[in-house]
Formats: structure tokens, C-alpha cells, sequence
């Protein structure tokens, strides 16, 4: 079970996707591939990613790491593998 996602939020990752398609491609691809039957609040890693991305978008410094960190505590929830967070890290670090 995917991620579930808000009317809203679908508003706020197609914007994501306009505006740097790469970022929204991969917010895309976590929350296609979390696991939210491991976790009680769902929603809150949607928040998360979706503020983390956010703030890659505007280039805050230290927002990449930030989204590899909480990428990594997802996988120790078991929300995501190991291979797909290693795949997401490298996804981006190639983020221009």
C-alpha cells in the first residue's frame, strides 16, 4: 500500500512536476513504493516528503541530506528497502 495522498497533495506534485520534473519524479517514486502499512500516520511521511521536496525546490541549504535522512528512517521502519533508498540517494545526489 502506496502512500495515500490528498486532493491537495496531487495539486502540490504536479506543481512539483512543472516546475522541476526530475524532484517531482521522484517524490513520485517514494510515495508509490512506501510501504504505509508499517507506520501509523501515513500521512505524516507524505508531510514530510512533501516539505523536504519543497525545500529542495527553493535550494535551502541542507536539503538534500535532510530528505536522504529521512529517506534512511524510513527504511529502518521498513516503509522502504534498502535498495530503494540507495536508488533514491542517488537520484539526488543528480538532482540539478
Amino acid at each position: 500500500m502506496s502512500l495515500p495522498i490528498t486532493a491537495r497533495q496531487m495539486n502540490a506534485l504536479r506543481a512539483l512536476q512543472q516546475h522541476h520534473p526530475d524532484l517531482g519524479e521522484l517524490a513520485t517514486a517514494v510515495a508509490l513504493a512506501f510501504d504505509a502499512s508499517k507506520v501509523d500516520n501515513p500521512e505524516l511521511a507524505r508531510l514530510i516528503l512533501e516539505n523536504t521536496c519543497r525545500r529542495i525546490l527553493t535550494q535551502q541549504a541542507g536539503s538534500r541530506e535532510v530528505l536522504i535522512q529521512h529517506l534512511q528512517h524510513f527504511a529502518t521502519l521498513e516503509c522502504l528497502s534498502v535498495e530503494q533508498v540507495s536508488e533514491f540517494i542517488e537520484r539526488i545526489r543528480r538532482l540539478v
